[in-house]
């Protein structure tokens, strides 16, 4: 077990100890579901994975490379979930889709 692992293991029991094992279950269950509900909703804030070196060069410089038809698309189907659109570069501004995501989870779970 490396460092980092130790210390997320320790932040974990400490969580239990404060709210208890199955609080802590199903919080790790919204959690894990809210980042699958995130992948499948909201796959263009991924797209920055797969980028060529030239593509990864042109986000840094602010420079979106995703196609201006795609971007206008994902950008109007986010502003229908209430989501800030995609910045220049393709990427995104704030947390507004993991709010989405989470609220879903949480209203999954229900």
């Amino acid at each position: 077990m490396n460092r980092v692992e130790k210390e997320l293991a320790r932040k974990r029991a400490e969580l239990c100890e404060e709210l208890g094992e199955e609080q802590v279950q199903k919080m790790e269950l919204a959690e894990s579901l809210a980042r699958s509900i995130h992948q499948e909703v909201f796959p263009e804030e991924y797209d920055h994975m797969m980028d060529s070196v030239s593509d990864a060069n042109d986000r840094r410089r602010g420079i979106n490379p995703m196609s201006v038809d795609y971007t206008a698309e994902v950008n109007a189907r986010r502003s229908e979930l209430g989501v800030t659109p995609l910045g220049e570069n393709g990427m995104p501004t704030d947390s507004s889709s993991w709010e989405v995501a989470k609220a879903e989870a949480m209203r999954r779970l229900k």
